[in-house]
């Protein structure tokens, strides 16, 4: 692609948006996804954007893009634009500064899903405050009833006609990738130590196998419980998603079976309707796509 090719273009607004939409996706399809536009139409826009600059701001391969060294040189170009016009645009609509929607939203996915929501959700409103109670997802339904949440996602025992399920998977024990506690007996067991559905499901499991077991670490986080897993100390429960390079999910066919989990959005009737209604929308859309 030669620079005299993009002699006539312009480099506009939503060509940059385009950009940074599929720069943090880290594909065109996922890009896509968060412009609610199709892939072809997404990719056109891409090809207007090289052909306005005269370089590749992509390199493509078999799992999604990467960027280029004119894609890095144009990245922050391209974030500081369309943050400034999303201001602008705010200012002059006069949106009230006030808004604010609360959200609450499980330990685990506070450093993988959380940052594209809260990017995602600034981006599209601006004007509008988020606040996130990152914790034990068992809080959440208290919390909504009391009207001190608009929207959380959490994992309850049996799904309500009102709630909106987003992501099921399946919820495996997981032990230590370097040592083979699930061999040990008595066998030593991590589990959250307050009232929970997971705690109590998993201990009459264990009680109806036979198995000799012995609670040997409890924690109010999934961080600790998933300390002590990757440590060796003990096996835990774990949605599959949670495993890491350090923690394996363990096939020993003597353990009970645990099922799905299904991770749903539940909102308050008091929440703030367009907010809740959005970040609903934004939060759905990334577990597509992820």
């Amino acid at each position: 692609m030669s620079i005299d090719d993009g002699k006539s273009a312009q480099l506009d607004s939503e060509l940059l948006r385009t950009f940074l939409s599929v720069a943090k996706a880290g594909s065109v399809s996922g890009g896509a996804a968060r412009l609610f536009r199709t892939q072809s139409a997404v990719s056109l826009q891409v090809q207007k954007l090289e052909s306005a600059i005269g370089q590749r701001v992509f390199e493509r391969h078999g799992r999604g893009v990467a960027m280029t060294a004119a894609g890095e040189r144009l990245l922050p170009v391209a974030r500081d634009v369309v943050e400034m016009l999303n201001q602008v645009v705010a200012d002059l609509r006069g949106l009230p500064a006030q808004e604010e929607v609360r959200l609450g939203i499980p330990e685990e996915y506070g450093d993988t899903i959380l940052p594209s929501i809260l990017a995602t959700f600034t981006e599209e409103e601006p004007a509008a405050r988020i606040f996130v109670r990152c914790s034990s997802s068992m809080e959440f339904p208290h919390a909504l009833a009391a009207g001190e949440l608009d929207i959380a996602l959490h994992s309850p025992e049996r799904v309500s006609n009102g709630d909106v399920v987003v992501h099921s998977e399946r919820a495996v024990w997981a032990g230590s990738a370097f040592h083979s506690v699930e061999t040990r007996r008595p066998l030593p067991v991590a589990l959250f130590d307050k009232a929970c559905w997971w705690r109590e499901r998993c201990l009459d499991l264990l009680r109806k196998s036979g198995l000799d077991y012995q609670i040997v670490c409890t924690s109010q986080s999934v961080s600790g419980v998933r300390a002590a897993i990757a440590a060796g100390v003990a096996i835990g429960v774990l949605p599959q998603s949670t495993l890491t390079d350090r923690i394996r999910a363990l096939s020993d066919e003597k353990l009970p079976q645990l099922g799905e989990t299904h991770l749903v959005l539940s909102g308050s009737p008091k929440a703030p309707r367009h907010l809740a209604d959005k970040l609903a929308a934004i939060i759905s859309r990334i577990f597509e796509g992820s």
